[in-house]
């Protein structure tokens, strides 16, 4: 199911959150709460980005990078943090393949979700290539008026914004104006420019007092979900007594996340909670969980009683000391920030950890022990897609029970 997108209009030290229904059309701002002050909400900022900016786009990565002269930070769109032992920094030095004029300063960029990033500078853009991190310098710079004939005069001189809606549709501002602009067929729509005060078309921006003009605009990188097989290959009871002891149970976890602008593979992460009990000869046993975000052993919690506030679902994972971790580090199920990266094969994403579209796991609950060993386990499993890099919204959830018993 698509999720409602949500782009950002900045204009000054203030910015307006915008969110589109991808299923109505509707287009709402809260305007009980903004426009809002940059510098209130975006707290991890350097405070000369908190006055305004000139250029912001998303990357494939879950990156976010914004311009201001000769400067720009990178915005991590996954935890919404800046390192700020490193940002801001001068473009020119991380940026070689932009030219020198745009790494001074630029006005607009805008990802064209295949592959291409465009940056807007006066009269003159580029074109970046976002697998080769390059620019054609025997091509660019290049005069908007001949990359973008169908651009009117006056956008023809600059543009102040840009944004790719994510519908097939750019939209382009200057001044009190903009343009609605066909990405397939490469042509303005009929009928623009218009003022963004036209009736009927931005009122949620007129209501915001964001008439023009506008410094620039960015539809936040979301996930969603392709397609997904959560749990995978159940088996709720395998057991046996020969050679040893063995009592559990096994599945998979299998998710696609969605790649088309602006879903990102990026923001999709997988987690996975445990509620129940697993008991070793008549005895609890203790291992890593998560509440809060705080690793500690403990013993899961049992199921609630009826009618609990309480679903009693805690964090899965495994201890550090645990004999059957060979990693020697607390493991969980699903960040992409794990440190062990993708050498824990029951725990990986692809191609690359960061931004790998398809996540593939596997656990197998349960014991085995020597002969005679008792073994109960009794536990439910949930299952969660998020989106983390909008506060961890809930994209799928499934639940399953492993139940299984020696003798």
């Amino acid at each position: 199911m698509a999720q409602v997108r949500t782009a950002f209009f900045f204009r000054g030290g203030k910015y307006v959150r915008y969110e589109i229904d991808p299923v109505t059309g509707a287009e709402t701002v809260n305007h009980d709460f903004y426009p809002r002050g940059v510098a209130e909400a975006w707290s991890a900022m350097p405070a000369s980005f908190t006055q305004g900016v000139d250029a912001v786009v998303n990357w494939p990565d879950g990156f976010v990078y914004f311009f201001k002269g000769s400067q720009y930070v990178r915005w991590d769109a996954t935890n919404d943090t800046v390192d700020a032992s490193f940002y801001p920094h001068d473009t020119a030095s991380q940026w070689p393949a932009l030219p020198a004029s745009f790494a001074a300063g630029m006005n607009a960029a805008i990802n064209w979700g295949d592959g291409r990033v465009f940056f807007f500078k006066g009269p003159k853009y580029v074109r970046y290539d976002l697998q080769t991190d390059s620019v054609d310098h025997t091509v660019y710079p290049r005069d908007i008026s001949e990359g973008w004939p169908d651009f009117p005069a006056a956008f023809k001189s600059g543009v102040d914004a840009a944004v790719n809606w994510g519908n097939g549709t750019a939209y382009f501002f200057k001044g009190g104006q903009y343009l609605n602009y066909d990405i397939q067929n490469e042509k303005v729509r009929p009928g623009y420019p218009l003022p963004i005060t036209e009736p009927g078309k931005w009122p949620e921006l007129v209501r915001a007092g964001f008439t023009g003009p506008i410094d620039e605009v960015i539809e936040w990188p979301q996930a969603d979900v392709a397609s997904v097989d959560i749990p995978g290959r159940l088996v709720s009871c395998s057991k046996s007594t020969q050679p040893e002891v063995h009592c559990g149970g096994e599945f998979e976890m299998h998710a696609v996340f969605a790649d088309a602008d602006p879903s990102i593979p990026a923001c999709g992460e997988y987690r996975q909670y445990i509620r129940g009990e697993l008991e070793v000869n008549g005895q609890p046993v203790r291992f890593i969980t998560k509440e809060h975000g705080v690793p500690a052993p403990r013993l899961m919690r049992s199921r609630p009683g009826q009618g609990s506030a309480d679903d009693h679902f805690i964090e899965d994972g495994q201890a550090a000391s645990s004999p059957a971790n060979h990693f020697h580090v607390d493991l969980d199920y699903g960040h992409r920030d794990a440190a062990v990266g993708n050498e824990n094969l029951n725990d990986v994403y692809v191609v690359k950890r960061r931004s790998g579209e398809q996540y593939a796991g596997r656990d197998t609950p349960g014991g085995v022990g020597a002969p005679g060993t008792f073994f109960k386990i009794d536990v439910d499993f949930r299952g969660n897609l998020i989106d983390v890099c909008n506060d961890g919204r809930v994209l799928f959830t499934r639940e399953w029970t492993v139940n299984c018993q020696v003798p």
